[in-house]
């Protein structure tokens, strides 16, 4: 049974001389005020911040996270968004300081080690794939049907054949079609059974068209 202290707010689990953690006494010297802040913007008085011991901050917030939908949790169809379920080991290394705190900007002889994976990664994938080149630049799903989209579009092109038409089912997700849309390609929709299956009828007749 869900904990009914998580319809609470903390104000209303606030009681008066509940403090939450006891300090020991400072021995530095206090300080009422800093001479690089304005009077103006220091407190006059204290917060009426509620008085709730730890423990019962740390359950309301874990109930109330229940209340949420999540990968660990629920099923979660979305396969290639970031919310999808990923192995637990994965996310750990992704949260390796290493490479969670690297920045966009950070000089390249900072990064080697980060680089050297997305290298290696890139000689993976297009080994597994039998493709040629691959980019990890798209860091999204629709980022990557954007970026594939326009890798067609090139192929074709180069090719001198000029295909613009793209199919997708009335099922898809919204970001497939707005995807073709920006790379300026034709969206054509193909009709879905009452599953949720493709028509593979309409779709042959549209493909032929």
């Amino acid at each position: 049974m869900r904990n009914q202290t998580a319809t609470q707010l903390l104000f209303e689990m606030s009681k008066a001389g509940r403090g939450t953690i006891v300090f020991p006494e400072s021995d530095v010297p206090p300080v009422t005020s800093l001479p690089a802040i304005d009077a103006a913007h220091l407190a006059t008085e204290l917060l009426p911040l509620p008085e709730i011991a730890e423990p019962d901050v740390v359950r309301h917030f874990v109930n109330l996270s229940t209340l949420n939908m999540s990968v660990d949790s629920h099923f979660y169809p979305l396969g290639s968004c970031t919310m999808k379920y990923n192995p637990k080991r994965h996310e750990r290394l992704a949260r390796l300081p290493q490479a969670a705190t690297s920045h966009p900007y950070q000089p390249l002889d900072q990064i080697q080690g980060l680089l050297s994976i997305l290298f290696e990664m890139q000689g993976m994938l297009a080994e597994i794939s039998g493709l040629p080149g691959i980019s990890l630049h798209p860091a999204a799903g629709a980022q990557g049907e954007f970026t594939a989209l326009l890798t067609a579009a090139a192929y074709f092109k180069d090719r001198g054949e000029k295909r613009t038409r793209v199919l997708f089912p009335t099922s898809a997700h919204g970001t497939n079609p707005a995807s073709a849309a920006m790379a300026a390609m034709k969206i054509v929709a193909v009709a879905c059974d009452a599953n949720g299956n493709i028509d593979v009828a309409d779709l042959r007749a549209k493909a032929e068209a």
